[in-house]
């Protein structure tokens, strides 16, 4: 059975690593540090669920959140942020703008494996 594709957008290559490292045994972990190489990726390459950091140099996650949103063939993706932003009023524009859900780093891996199943698509 091919593994589910989580996506890490990160520009810290560490936050990426860590990520890869907790999930690596159950999902196909690939990670991108900007918002335009994810963007670029997701052209051609499907996903079945996005963990985006908010704070990137580029474009931010909110501006790649936009973008996927409005793309139909992949729209309908589970986003989760990944982010140190605590700002509860950045926490719920970001949900209400198309977030799946927001996570605090630093994250544990029981608590992302725990986000993850409850919006992975069901196969």
């Amino acid at each position: 059975m091919e593994k589910t594709n989580i996506i890490v957008v990160d520009d810290q290559p560490s936050v990426c690593k860590e990520i890869a490292a907790f999930l690596k045994d159950d999902y196909t972990v690939r990670a991108f540090k900007s918002g335009p190489e994810v963007m670029q990726y997701l052209e051609n390459n499907p996903a079945d669920l996005i963990l985006l950091d908010y704070g990137m140099p580029e474009m931010t996650g909110y501006e790649v959140l936009l973008e996927i949103r409005k793309n139909t063939s992949i729209k309908d993706t589970p986003v989760v942020f990944l982010t140190g932003e605590t700002n509860e009023r950045m926490r719920l524009e970001m949900m209400g703008r198309g977030a799946t859900d927001y996570l605090v780093k630093p994250v544990s891996a029981a608590e992302l494996r725990v986000c993850i199943g409850k919006h992975l698509p069901k196969r």
